[in-house]
């Protein structure tokens, strides 16, 4: 049958074999009969001449080699080099290359075009030429078919055979294979696209022709010869996605080969860092999944990136990933909002992260217009857990080790376990023969495991094995009745170091050999042993507050200290190597501090008596790097600053309040510590003491802390026996958001410059710098601050309190210039020129005066309310009695007057900044009336409809006077046209709850709450939305995660500033793609900026600035009383000319004008 169909075959080309060739023939079919076999035997016989001679291995017996017999003949046409880097390719790709793919990635690999270049000089661009390619196809013909995946035309393997065997032939070698998955990696990344060239010297007589060392300079040589051997492969550019409109981001085509292709090599080739900055920290890449609706591929992706780097930056985007899942995959636009809210907090301890957030600056405006600056969302963390028994009682000790996810964990019934955190697995299990375990630890190397048991014995086991190296028996000088057991035991770095309870001996164990070396023998009992950092010295603390000093190599006995507080016993020792000294801390917590550069005779340099407080020292801290040592006692945490042995910080405990255990964070800013009876771990502000954070621990309360050595990890262990691994990088990141514990109240920004103050209804000002987020300075008052304003350079800042006091500070210097007293301020205002200030009073006459001298300009004896300043510096017009008042600011006159006649009340009005004499108020009767102050008449009137003011809330006019935006309370925005009197309604996504329009009338911001039958899974609250007045679109959208109190703009930018209840501030900006200015300036953002500055270790000081206590001027009915030692120049109030400044110099008169001279306005005495 095979026969018949293999000569019917050879007819169709016109062909066939000789008698004697079928006997072979027959002979091969009678081994094998499969269809394919016979299909590649007429490959093989049709070339066969009739004068040939054959034999038993002119033809091969099974298809496997038959299939190879295929690949050496297409080695012989096309090159052997070419044929196996093909095949290679088309084999190791996961889907297959297409036709064209295959081309661009042969162009790419130099081992190919320099067989294919061995006669020919290569040129410009380096191809591969297409005739190969159709030689290859045409030998492969029904063997390479074609697929067609997603629209695109692959080349793929017919039969699994076909696979198999060119994957035994050309995928075996290990370093072809991670070259190849390179090239092709490269090839996807688009590494070497858009022109770049790619270096190709593989032994190229032409190139080597090229050097000449007589006559150029080594510099100038080498960068000839690179020009002369790189060349341009013509590589496409490879993007995620295609896209066709640049205006249009959401119309794109998916890069699908990309998609598919560029992990799958990435892991094989073990490119790590193409792999999370190429991919996995890439927005595009991000966007584009979530996008096409392939979240959960993405989070699979990442585990994959986590298991090939072990990189913690991988493991916490995945986390904030699924924390934000409903919201981006409904909204994928709102993606890199969500990411820079939730990751700028932590990019200072998660340093990689940072590529992520430069990529959503750079692509995320396409989508989002928000783009967060300062973020003050406290970080959602939740950490490893392991449980190991069904109590705390049963778990003996916990010992971290080099790598962050593997934790050694011993129990009492004598097992000791190797666990994996992440996975939960238990790697490997000793069994100690029932013998209770006192304690365990690692050697720094972690070659060895040193086990303490109930029998007076060491066991030392290999830790890589698992298997019992040795036992040794520890022996010592016992003192009373009654059994003992091990007191303790240390490790060196050969040496293990253990002593009884009640024992004066220590014995020294030899870990390579397994047996005692000899005993130190100490003048008392022995309480602690601590070892030098280079293992060459044992320091033994003992009763009397006495220690010694013995020589681990000889054993040598060198020297004997005790301290001069000799009532208790050293608890711990410390040894610090760089400074060469030891500490001794007592049982009482009295610390000495001896110089050990003389090792046989060391000096006392400092010691601290702690002796009157009765709390006992329950865990201590060295940490060299900070110079600073962690005292925890039951009832208070010291801080001792090494450099000059004081104590630098100390916190107490709250009543019936007892630490358990305290650590400091890795930058040493924070203090992480456990109380009695809680399930919290509680960190604290060491610069301000304020409770950052108290993270819950939901199996039960905590009784063991243990702070990693290797890593910044802490082990916490609880009640239920469960065992949480906390990364100490990512809580402490909590410390960068600064809070002032209060809600915020209102906000102030100056016209110029990037500094932000706020109010919380407490005694202080808080300053914050726009550029890092932190608190810069406090000023304190003496009541409650109720109004702040500023000059336009926020140079000076005028305050008032409820203690009827108001000030004049200086912002950069903190200082009071100077304070007045009198009377209860209803409302600050400030003219534009920043040269005199209003003090609006409700009960007595308000005033305006000179911000330079404090002299009086005028009285204002009418009760104003909501007032504003005109831009020209002339009126101040505000409300009273359902009337809006024009008062002169230089005789305190009312100058003009606007009332209903038709007995219909104003209810709001606005000025119109562009417009300076035109005020815009809102009747009782739902109009809307435009008033010219010069002309005192009604310009326009707009009716709105019947009820439509029933629940008013605010309104805003644009600079322009063209739109007015009106809030009801509901979820409608309100657009009013003020000239063709069109009222548009837009909906919102929730009740609004504060609008602001921009300077410049294109854009409004506003604040709305989610319905109750909407509440967010992921916590969100409320939303940050930027509407476009000109089209009404929303062009970007931010969660806010925290209750919002209080939302401002800044004058110059589109930069948005939000208070939260709990006294922090988040700052956004705005970046329209549509605006022809673009404002981008996001990558150079000083927020940004913060966290690349390598000098920068820690957070600057926050200053502190306290008001004046003695009172500069006195305001009495209607006039003013100066103190004698006032800074402010007096002067005779009864002169006629009181708007006239003095012409005397003085120290406060100079500060003040030095302040606004820096607007750069003359400061001419009239206005």
């Amino acid at each position: 049958m095979c026969s018949q169909v293999l000569k019917h075959q050879l007819l169709r080309v016109k062909r066939k074999v000789t008698s004697g060739q079928q006997i072979y023939v027959n002979n091969a079919f009678s081994k094998c009969t499969l269809p394919m076999f016979v299909n590649l035997t007429f490959r093989e016989v049709r070339n066969w001449r009739s004068h040939r001679d054959v034999d038993e291995s002119s033809l091969c017996v099974t298809v496997h080699e038959s299939i190879e017999q295929l690949f050496c003949s297409l080695e012989r046409k096309c090159g052997q080099k070419l044929v196996s880097r093909a095949l290679g390719y088309i084999t190791m790709a996961k889907m297959g290359l297409s036709e064209m793919e295959l081309e661009d990635v042969l162009a790419l690999d130099n081992s190919v075009m320099n067989e294919l270049n061995e006669s020919v000089r290569p040129s410009n661009p380096l191809r591969v030429p297409y005739l190969y390619i159709a030689r290859l196809k045409e030998g492969l013909s029904g063997y390479l078919i074609e697929r067609h995946v997603k629209n695109i035309t692959l080349l793929v393997w017919a039969n699994r055979h076909l696979q198999l065997i060119a994957q035994k032939l050309y995928l075996q070698d290990n370093s072809d294979l991670h070259e190849m998955h390179t090239i092709l990696a490269d090839y996807f990344l688009g590494v070497w696209s858009g022109g770049r060239r790619k270096a190709f010297c593989l032994g190229d007589p032409y190139l080597n022709g090229c050097l000449d060392l007589e006559s150029r300079s080594l510099l100038e040589e080498e960068k000839h010869f690179t020009e002369q051997a790189s060349f341009d492969r013509q590589a496409p550019d490879q993007p995620w996605v295609f896209q066709c409109n640049p205006l249009e981001p959401d119309i794109f085509f998916v890069n699908h080969r990309k998609m598919c292709e560029l992990l799958h090599h990435l892991t094989r080739c073990g490119k790590t860092d193409d792999l999370l900055y190429g991919i996995i920290m890439n927005f595009s890449w991000l966007y584009t999944m979530i996008k096409i609706g392939q979240f959960d591929k993405v989070l699979l992706d990442i585990e994959l990136a986590y298991n090939c780097s072990q990189e913690k930056e991988l493991k916490f985007l995945a986390s904030t990933l699924r924390s934000i899942k409903t919201k981006v995959v409904a909204f994928p636009g709102s993606l890199s909002a969500e990411l820079q809210q939730r990751l700028l907090p932590v990019v200072s301890s998660l340093p990689k992260l940072r590529h992520l957030l430069l990529e959503c600056d750079k692509d995320g405006p396409k989508y989002c217009s928000i783009v967060p600056l300062h973020s003050s969302m406290d970080v959602t963390y939740s950490p490893e857990r392991l449980p190991l028994s069904s109590s705390h009682l049963h778990v003996t000790e916990i010992l971290p080790t080099c790598n962050p996810s593997t934790v050694l964990t011993a129990l009492e019934n004598g097992s000791i376990s190797t666990w994996d955190v992440e996975t939960r697995q238990l790697l490997r299990q000793i069994t100690t023969a029932q013998s209770v375990i006192l304690g365990m630890k690692l050697t720094s190397d972690e070659k060895y495991l040193v086990v303490a048991t109930t029998n007076n014995t060491l066991l030392v086991y290999d830790n890589v094995n698992s298997c019992l190296l040795s036992e040794v028996e520890i022996k010592g000088t016992k003192h009373g009745s009654g059994s003992t057991y091990i007191n303790g035991f240390t490790l060196s770095v050969k040496h293990a170091l253990a002593w009884l309870e009640a024992s004066k001996d220590v014995t020294v164990i030899d870990l390579l050999y397994g047996w005692p070396l000899y005993q130190f023998h100490c003048w008392y009992e022995v309480t602690c042993v601590q070892c030098s950092l280079d293992g060459v010295y044992a320091f033994c603390g003992q009763y009397l507050n006495t220690t010694t000093i013995f020589h681990l190599g000889s054993g040598e006995k060198l020297c004997t200290v005790t301290s001069e507080f000799s009532g208790g016993f050293v608890k711990f020792l410390l040894i610090l190597d760089t400074a060469q000294e030891m500490v001794m801390v007592d049982s009482e917590g009295s610390l000495s501090v001896w110089n050990t550069e003389d090792i046989s005779n060391p000096q006392l340099t400092d010691d601290f008596d702690c002796r009157r407080e009765d709390s006992e020292v329950v865990s201590i801290e060295l940490s060299e790097d900070q110079s600073a040592v962690l005292i925890c006692k039951a009832l208070s945490i010291e801080l001792l600053d090494t450099g000059m042995w004081k104590v630098a910080e100390k916190f107490r405990a709250k009543h019936n309040e007892r630490f358990i255990s305290a650590v400091l964070s890795k930058n040493g800013d924070c203090i992480i510590a456990t109380m009695e009876n809680t399930s919290a771990v509680f960190f604290w502000r060491r610069d301000t003491g304020q409770c950052m954070a108290s993270l819950q621990e939901i199996s039960g309360t905590i009784v063991k802390l243990v702070k990693s050595s290797h890593h910044n990890m802490l082990l916490s262990l609880s009640t239920s026996g469960v065992l949480s691994i906390w990364d100490i990088d990512i809580i402490t990141a909590m410390s960068n958001i600064d809070k002032t514990g209060k809600p915020i109240q209102s906000l102030v920004l100056p016209a110029r410059g990037e500094i932000i103050y706020s109010l919380d209804g407490s005694d202080c000002v808080h300053k914050w710098n726009f550029s890092s987020g932190f608190l810069e300075a406090v000023f304190k008052h003496e009541g409650i601050v109720e109004h702040c304003v500023l000059t336009s350079s926020g140079d000076v800042m005028v305050t008032s309190d409820d203690k009827s006091s108001q000030y004049v500070w200086h912002t950069s210097s903190g200082e009071n210039l100077f304070r007045i007293n009198g009377q209860r301020i209803s409302q600050l205002l400030i003219t534009h020129n920043d040269q005199f200030v209003v003090s609006l009073c409700e009960e007595n006459a308000s005033r305006v005066w000179r911000l330079a001298t404090g002299h009086r300009v005028c009285n204002i004896l009418t009760t104003l309310q909501n007032a504003f300043i005109t831009s020209a510096n002339t009126f101040v017009v505000g409300m009273t009695k359902s009337k809006v008042l024009a008062v002169s600011l230089w005789t305190g006159s009312i100058t003009k007057k606007v009332c209903c006649e038709d007995g219909t009340t104003i209810v709001n009005f606005k000025l119109i900044p562009d417009c300076p004499d035109i005020i815009v108020f809102i009747t009782s009767a739902e109009t809307v009336n435009i008033w010219s102050l010069t002309d005192e008449v009604i310009c326009r009137r707009v009716q709105l409809p019947n009820n439509f003011l029933k629940n008013l809330e605010d309104f805003e006019i644009s600079p322009n006077g063209k739109l007015g935006i009106i809030s009801r309370g509901d979820e409608n925005i309100n657009v009013l046209d003020l000239h063709s009197g069109k009222l548009r309604v837009v909906h919102a996504s929730g009740v609004i709850w504060r609008h602001r329009l921009s300077r410049d009338g294109r854009y409004l911001v506003y604040i709305c709450f989610r319905n109750g039958e909407e509440e967010d899974e992921n916590g969100a609250i409320s939303s940050l939305i930027v509407m476009r007045l000109a089209d009404g679109k929303n062009i970007g959208a931010c969660s806010l995660y925290k209750t919002p109190t209080f939302l401002a703009l800044s004058q110059r930018h589109l930069n948005i500033i939000v208070g939260f209840d709990d006294g922090s501030i988040g700052i956004y900006t705005v970046v329209d793609r549509v605006d022809a200015a673009l404002k981008i300036k996001i990558a150079t953002s000083n927020s940004r900026q913060i966290f690349n500055n390598a000098t920068q270790t820690s957070r600057p000081k926050c200053h502190s600035y306290c008001f004046k206590m003695s009172v500069d001027c006195l305001w009495r009915e209607s006039t003013e009383v100066f103190a004698r030692d006032s800074p402010i120049t007096v002067s005779d109030s009864m002169e006629p000319n009181e708007a006239t400044p003095s012409k005397k110099h003085n120290s406060c008169y100079d500060r003040v004008c030095s302040a606004l001279e820096s607007r750069g306005h003359s400061y001419a005495p009239d206005n």
